[in-house]
């Protein structure tokens, strides 16, 4: 993207809005309800408006689901049809990565709507507007956790209609490839037909500090967690500026629980046998956040790799990246979206 559909802070401040925090707008949000229209309160309405969340066209739900260990902050988009005899076509769930919130995924949000699919997206723990210590996670089984508990609450919602996809950007996608052997080690069919994967995550880049696994115990030792360096992740400026410089919901520490916890998920990885569903893969050939040429064998290794897109110019970061850049990857959503699935893996 040459811009961004993203607000500056200030500009909530001259219209007399709150600003969205991650201390105070959580609070505001009540429990998820699809079974009524939403509306939201002011200080929702400012959090839409920052992430032009408000633009969308689209019937939106938000609010939280309680679990045992967190609160999540989970949104509901069903785009708007045309005609009395227009369905949707069917439902994405849309996973972040580490450091991010769901505010930020509004363009492919968008693209996904326009498709005719509804999209079901929620906040990490430890980001955005959910619940749990800043930018950490003691057992990335937590995540799983958490994909299940959101799953039984919506399961049943017809805002959210079969079939159901799934995308997630690199821990995103790590938490998709997590559920994907999982599931097929059990021989049980998981809760979509097919996921894509953006920029996945199962190994950062032999550059990142936290990849010596003894310097990493040394480490935790001495601290809970590191101030976060803001890498350029993706080659937009004007959302790198906004990441960096604007947005009130970006985590300024790195948890030093979740670089751990991480690491131990990595072997626990290699160890899962293979199975044989397919995933889509886009994968930027200039990303310095995780070692792509290593994930790239272990997705072909443990998986059918349908689909593998090369972005030569691309980064980390795919859903903000320059628009030129990402073009390959506009064009990749529609088709991921339309694919014909199988009925069943087992």
């Amino acid at each position: 993207m040459a811009d961004i559909p993203f607000l500056n802070p200030t500009i909530l401040k001259q219209l007399d809005l709150p600003v969205p925090s991650r201390e105070t707008t959580p609070l505001l949000l009540e429990q998820l309800n699809l079974n009524q229209p939403y509306a939201p309160s002011l200080e929702i309405q400012s959090y839409r408006r920052l992430y032009a969340l408000d633009s969308l066209n689209c019937e939106h739900w938000q609010g939280y689901i309680e679990m045992p260990l967190f609160k999540l902050h989970v949104q509901i988009f069903q785009p708007k049809l045309n005609s009395p005899q227009d369905k949707v076509r069917g439902t994405v769930f849309l996973l972040h990565g580490y450091l991010e919130h769901s505010g930020i995924y509004q363009p492919i949000i968008r693209e996904i709507l326009e498709q005719g699919f509804s999209v079901l997206t929620y906040d990490l723990p430890g980001h955005g507007l959910s619940n749990g210590s800043p930018a950490s996670i003691q057992n990335f089984d937590h995540y799983q956790q958490v994909l299940h508990a959101v799953y039984q609450y919506v399961h049943l919602a017809d805002q959210l209609p079969q079939p159901w996809l799934g995308i997630g950007q690199s821990t995103g996608g790590a938490i998709w490839l997590h559920h994907l052997l999982e599931f097929a080690e059990r021989r049980e069919n998981p809760y979509v037909n097919r996921v894509l994967l953006l920029s996945p995550l199962i190994r950062p880049a032999k550059s990142a500090w936290w990849h010596n696994s003894v310097g990493l115990g040394i480490i935790r030792r001495i601290k809970r967690e590191v101030p976060r360096h803001f890498r350029r992740n993706n080659h937009n400026p004007e959302f790198l500026r906004f990441v960096r410089l604007k947005d009130p919901l970006q985590p300024r520490m790195m948890g030093m629980d979740w670089i751990l916890a991480m690491s131990k998920w990595m072997q626990e990885m290699e160890e899962r046998p293979a199975c044989r569903i397919p995933v889509w893969l886009a994968q930027g050939a200039q990303d310095q956040t995780v070692d792509w040429r290593y994930n790239i064998e272990f997705i072909r290794r443990k998986f059918r790799l349908q689909t593998l897109l090369m972005l030569e110019e691309g980064s980390h970061q795919l859903i903000n990246e320059r628009a030129d850049i990402r073009a390959a990857l506009t064009g990749l959503i529609p088709a991921f979206l339309h694919a014909q699935s199988g009925k069943g893996y087992y």
